[in-house]
């Protein structure tokens, strides 16, 4: 695989929302800004690291196939926006993770945990009636967009649903850090019919749509191997990048609510049986990137 090849990009985002504006290149595949995030993510944050140097990521990058020239700039628009704090050390760059990019990566890879696993169904909806006035527009997009990532799904009139409880804590910290906790309603329900129930399905989410995106992910990544430990970083990165953002329009229902035939759980199976099999070779090509360039 290289750089070209990657189809995947993430939803552009303001500075100031819920993450770091991201873009795709010429041919559509994932801007450099958008790998960065995904190895901050994979091999700094999951770690419980809070930076890098600045030559580990370019050489991160470059075994992407992505030009050193692309991923400095994404460094320097990154710390620009504050999402990156830089610190010069003698002739070279430590790169930490500002408190807002750590939030971030944290949510991602809380999710990406979550939707390896089954979810729950005790036939109890997660809702929330959210309905800030027009004034408080921004606000409301950012929370929104987060609804969605956490798996709601949008019944119309400022009414969300979900059927996964795991993202409400996060949900409830942001809508009150963007100060509209009063206008949030949280609420549990029912539905007794199960005709009614698959309607509401299809009434909050598109399963067509989702069901070409996790088919894609396991045609994508199905008898993927990796031969040395650098195509399992690149490998396991990819994976990983691409499983993030199947998140965009997959909420992960639970098997009660759909189809027997349904590629969720061949998706998810095959994202964690790829990414043990990657694990170690990969960790160990970034330990070898990951050394501190002040010791030659």
């Amino acid at each position: 695989m290289s750089y070209m090849e990657d189809r995947e990009e993430t939803r552009g985002t303001p500075a100031g929302r819920t993450g770091p504006r991201t873009r795709r290149t010429a041919d559509g595949g994932p801007s450099a800004r958008t790998l960065l995030l995904t190895v901050l993510g994979e091999y700094v944050r999951w770690p419980g690291h809070d930076g890098v140097w600045s030559p580990t990521a370019v050489a991160a990058l470059d075994a992407l196939g992505v030009p050193e020239a692309a991923t400095r700039r994404a460094i320097t628009r990154l710390t620009g926006e504050g999402w990156l704090v830089a610190r010069a050390d003698g002739r070279y760059t430590r790169l930490t993770l500002a408190p807002s990019l750590y939030r971030l990566l944290t949510g991602w890879t809380e999710r990406l945990a979550r939707a390896t696993r089954e979810t729950p169904w005790s036939g109890q909806w997660q809702q929330l009636l959210f309905r800030p006035p027009a004034t408080l527009r921004e606000a409301r997009a950012v929370v929104e967009e987060q609804l969605a990532f956490e798996g709601f799904g949008d019944l119309g009139r400022g009414v969300w649903i979900a059927a996964d409880p795991g993202g409400v804590g996060a949900l409830r910290a942001l809508i009150a850090e963007r100060g509209l906790a009063g206008h949030a309603t949280w609420m549990t329900s029912s539905v007794s019919d199960p005709e009614r129930e698959r309607a509401l399905v299809e009434q909050a989410w598109d399963p067509a749509a989702i069901r070409v995106v996790l088919e894609a992910f396991v045609d994508r990544f199905a008898g993927a191997r990796a031969n040395t430990d650098a195509e399992a970083f690149e490998l396991r990165t990819r994976l990983v990048h691409a499983w993030r953002l199947t998140f965009e329009c997959d909420p992960r229902l639970p098997a009660a609510l759909l189809p027997a035939d349904w590629p969720g759980a061949a998706a998810s199976d095959l994202f964690v049986a790829t990414w043990h099999q990657v694990h170690e070779p990969a960790q160990r090509w970034w330990a070898h990137l990951d050394r501190d360039p002040r010791r030659g």
